[in-house]
This record gives C-alpha cells, sequence and structure tokens, in this order.
C-alpha cells in the first residue's frame, strides 16, 4: 500500500511504497531501533519512548527527561520510524554531549546526526492533516466601531485596545465555522 509522503519540488505529492506495520510491529521496530542507537552511542540512561497522537510532528524529544515521543499517526513504516527516531536521538545525545546547550539544530546536533550516520535534516515531508478552523469570534471597537474577525476569543479578564483609536474592543459573537 503506497502512502503520501508529502510534497516534492514539482508541487506533486511523493508516494512512499513502504507498506504500513501495526501499531505492535511499529512498537517492536522502534524497540530494536532504540537498542540499536543505545549500544553505538550510549547515553547517561536509554530514553523512554512514548508513542502520541502527533498529527504534524512526527516525533518529538522531551530533553528533561530524556523522553522520545513518536507519532502513531504519521510513523506508519521502518522507514519513517528510523528517520524519526534517529532525528530525535540525535537532539537526546547532543544534549548529553553539551548540555542545554547542544538543545535544538545547531551545530551539536548536526554533529550528532553525522555521529549516528544520518543527514542533519530538521523537517520531513511527510503529508500530514492541519489544525481547520472551528470558530470565529467578532469583536467591535467601542470608538470607533471598526469590526474584527479572529479565529478565537481574546483571553478572559483582561481588556484589549484597539490599535489605531484606542477604543475597547468588545465581543460581539462567536460563530461556527463548519467546513
Amino acid at each position: 500500500m503506497a502512502t503520501e509522503r508529502g510534497p516534492k519540488t514539482n508541487g506533486q505529492l511523493e508516494l512512499d511504497p513502504e507498506p504500513a506495520l501495526t501499531p505492535e510491529e511499529l512498537e517492536r521496530a522502534a524497540d530494536a531501533i532504540l537498542a540499536d542507537l543505545c549500544a553505538r552511542h550510549p547515553l547517561g540512561r536509554p530514553p523512554r519512548l512514548l508513542w502520541k497522537p502527533y498529527r504534524v510532528s512526527a516525533g518529538k524529544a522531551y530533553l528533561r527527561d530524556g523522553t522520545i515521543g513518536l507519532s502513531r499517526l504519521l510513523l506508519t513504516g521502518v522507514e519513517r520510524l528510523r528517520d524519526t527516531l534517529v532525528h530525535e536521538y540525535a537532539h537526546l545525545l547532543a544534549v548529553d554531549r553539551q548540555g542545554l546547550a547542544g538543545a535544538g539544530h545547531g551545530p551539536a546536533w548536526r554533529k550528532a546526526m553525522k555521529d549516528l550516520g544520518a543527514p542533519p535534516e530538521v523537517y520531513h515531508h511527510y503529508a500530514v492533516r492541519r489544525n481547520v478552523r472551528r470558530q470565529k469570534a467578532i469583536y467591535a471597537c467601542s470608538k470607533c466601531g471598526a469590526r474584527f474577525e479572529t479565529h478565537r476569543r481574546f483571553p478572559r479578564g483582561r481588556r484589549y485596545a484597539h490599535r489605531d483609536c484606542g477604543g475597547i474592543l468588545r465581543l460581539l459573537r462567536v460563530e461556527r465555522v463548519t467546513s
């Protein structure tokens, strides 16, 4: 089964011919890949893997507790899993070597990626399902009457001024947006 990988430079979606694995197969593959990474480049303590419903991020490295979060929605095959796990492990390796100065996608992370035998690519190109707008809030300026639409309500307990005239913005209504 081919899955969409993301946009190519010509605007077409690239197909990933890798077959989708079951969640149990992915977990076993992740454990094996992580064991190999830990054996070749040990950390102070081995990281823990968490499977999360990330829709846009393929993975996240939680630096303070040494945990790697993996997307159970985007990581469907071994190649995606390996690329993401190596990327996130490189974050932990860079912080293990350099402290919090190694956080991010800077030189310490790039060296860790090279040491792990992977190109230092920051972004994936998998097709993702982005958030959709569910509501719009409509505000009016109490001084000049100008109206504004926002994607969500402003936080309560504060007053917001119109930048052009200084009038206070008042919430008129919140409307549901259907897709």
